[in-house]
């Protein structure tokens, strides 16, 4: 009997919290939004953003020549002069990768983890960052619009800001810096932008 009574008195209570965690705007309750301090920073998108891959050279070259394993190689990242050591990046995409090599190109897109090496470790919060070659768009412009209407409007989508790369000091080129976010948002976004750069043609 005892039991039987525990067991209702727990469903009553998981009932309860879902009733209030699914109405929590009808009833005026408001989530805090917390910022972590990266929005601020690198996701500033009012001025454009610098950012310095220190990296052992021979690593460089020998995953840029392996790019479809998308291996990690440790570095370090200087965001507008502030320094991150232990961080790992590795070329990202998938048929973009072959698509880069074959127009005898090394400028892949990048995803970069600051926990990577060390557990915990992270840029004012963000543990990842993917780093968009923008290859395909001659106006720079397409996936950042996306973003940022997405945003406006109040959907999922994530923050984004333009980042001139250099690699130990070298010029790379511009890029496109957003914000890691959850797998399931990840290939919605890309749908979004798949339909946007069909829309503008295949030069994109």
């Amino acid at each position: 009997k005892f039991t039987d009574r525990i067991c209702i008195g727990i469903v009553v209570l998981a009932l309860v919290f879902t009733i209030l965690f699914c109405y929590t705007d009808a009833l005026g309750v408001q989530a805090a939004e917390v910022e972590l301090g990266y929005e601020t920073r690198l996701f500033d998108d009012t001025r454009m953003h610098t950012l310095d891959i220190q990296v052992d050279v021979a690593e460089w070259e020998q995953m840029l020549s392996e790019a479809a394993s998308k291996t990690y190689i440790p570095c370090t990242l200087v965001i507008d002069g502030e320094t991150i050591g232990n961080a790992a990046i590795r070329p990202k995409g998938n048929t973009s990768l072959s698509s880069v090599s074959s127009m005898g190109s090394q400028r892949y897109s990048f995803k970069v983890e600051f926990d990577h090496y060390v557990s915990g470790q992270t840029y004012y919060g963000l543990d990842k960052l993917s780093l968009n070659n923008l290859i395909y768009d001659t106006t720079y412009l397409k996936d950042y619009l996306v973003y940022d209407m997405m945003n406006y409007i109040g959907a999922d989508a994530p923050l984004s800001s333009f980042v001139n790369i250099t690699v130990n000091g070298e010029a790379w080129g511009l890029y496109l810096a957003v914000e890691g976010i959850a797998r399931i948002v990840d290939i919605e976004m890309e749908i979004v932008l798949e339909c946007v750069r069909r829309w503008g043609g295949e030069d994109l």
